[in-house]
């Protein structure tokens, strides 16, 4: 995740939601290290990922749309 110093947790733009799991959302957060993208279910965060550009943060969301994502406590 970004910095502690970006106080964003509640500020994101949804990027997609999952039509087979309705709980599993994209969304991009803006911080100071950067754009960010997270993919959650819930408050649990799956993934996270940071990019230099916004562009490129909806690019990989695209691309990681439809992709399965166990949930936090599924084992692997």
């Amino acid at each position: 995740m970004a910095c502690a110093r970006c106080p964003y947790l509640s500020k994101y733009e949804l990027l997609w939601r999952d039509a087979d799991d309705p709980d599993v959302i994209a969304v991009m957060l803006r911080c100071c290290a950067g754009p960010e993208l997270q993919v959650r279910r819930g408050s649990a965060v799956l993934l996270s990922e940071i990019f230099e550009t916004a562009p490129a943060v909806a690019a990989r969301a695209a691309e990681l749309r439809g992709t399965p994502f166990a949930a936090a406590s599924d084992p692997a």
